[in-house]
């Protein structure tokens, strides 16, 4: 926790550039009841402004667990930058779905929102640093790469795709 906060100033007070420190982060893969995890971020979204979070899936019941290897601050993070997003630009009242499901490897959660899609252009790029989309100083195209980057440094991944009526972006994790 100390080094995370110690990049984070480091970051803040200009020491550091966004690139260092991801490359600087580690990732403390341990064992993760994901299903109770997304249930808990859903639970805990509107502390953090963001309303009408749903986690949905996986299991045979309700509270049946599904064990990945993960960095549980990490995700956090990394989920906290999508459902941002998702909340910046989903229909109004409209909810933002944590879906999770299983393979025979790799544990998926996708991240759903109805609203305007990606234009196609920009959905190769997206997950680049700087990739923002000009709303301002405040969305620098920062949190999909620091997601990318986290979701990697846990041996998963992430990508989007559009749908009909929304976007939905998919992290993969062993």
């Amino acid at each position: 926790y100390l080094l995370r906060m110690q990049a984070a100033l480091q970051l803040l007070y200009g020491q550091a550039s966004v690139g260092e420190a991801m490359a600087g982060a580690s990732a403390q893969r341990e064992r993760l009841d994901l299903a109770a995890f997304l249930r808990e971020v859903a639970a805990n979204a509107p502390y953090a402004g963001i309303e009408n979070v749903v986690a949905t899936g996986c299991g045979t019941g309700a509270d049946a667990p599904c064990w990945v290897f993960a960095d549980a601050l990490k995700l956090e993070d990394a989920l906290t930058h999508l459902l941002n997003n998702a909340a910046r630009y989903r229909v109004a009242d409209t909810p933002i779905t944590l879906h999770l499901s299983l393979d025979a490897e790799q544990a998926q959660i996708e991240v759903h929102n109805q609203g305007p899609q990606i234009s196609p252009e920009r959905l190769g790029s997206l997950f680049e640093l700087g990739a923002g989309d000009a709303e301002g100083p405040s969305h620098r195209g920062q949190g999909l790469f620091v997601a990318r980057t986290y979701l990697a440094k846990m041996g998963g991944g992430i990508a989007v795709r559009n749908e009909a009526g929304g976007v939905s972006f998919e992290l993969r994790l062993q």
